[in-house]
């Protein structure tokens, strides 16, 4: 597994993450996402210091012979180099999910962060109904800091979230 950078011919992925009604609860679009909207949005990313944002792609290679494949994505938002800490978030096509991928790619993106950002404390707000992704998380050394009540609008009523953290 590796992180990259996203790349304007990650268009597909985006389109498809962006879009899948199952993770709107997360990503709290207003409405779903065009391709051309998308194509604006890649070919003007701006630095992480400029945007406090940091997208990356989640790719795994099944043996050594062949390709890398996307498979999601990895999140870093509210970035404060004031505060070295941000949020983060993880999003997989449907057919990747339930394999421990995503807590690989948080202890990846944990290495990044602290040694070349300086992060010091990572965060996640994930909706209580969530289990897999609350489980991703305890896994990866995550504690539960807090519930936040209604903090989630999802099938026509708001849920709790709990809030996550990692310090390091």
């Amino acid at each position: 597994m590796r992180l990259r950078p996203i790349e304007p011919e990650d268009l597909d992925l985006l389109y498809s993450i962006e879009n899948d009604p199952s993770l709107w609860h997360v990503s709290n679009p207003e409405a779903p996402y065009s391709r051309y909207q998308l194509k604006q949005y890649l070919a003007h990313r701006q630095s992480i210091f400029a945007c406090g944002e940091l997208r990356l792609v989640i790719e795994v290679t099944d043996d050594e012979h062949s390709a890398p494949t996307a498979i999601g994505l990895l999140d870093l938002t509210n970035f404060s180099p004031t505060a070295s800490r941000a949020e983060v978030g993880i999003a997989l096509l449907k057919a990747y999910r339930g394999r421990n991928l995503s807590t690989k790619a948080l202890n990846l993106c944990e290495q990044l962060f602290v040694e070349r950002l300086r992060i010091h404390q990572l965060y996640a707000y994930i909706p209580t109904f969530n289990a897999p992704s609350l489980a991703t998380f305890s896994r990866a050394g995550y504690r539960q800091v807090a519930i936040l009540a209604d903090w989630v609008y999802a099938d026509g009523r708001y849920h709790d979230a709990a809030l996550l953290c990692k310090v390091f």
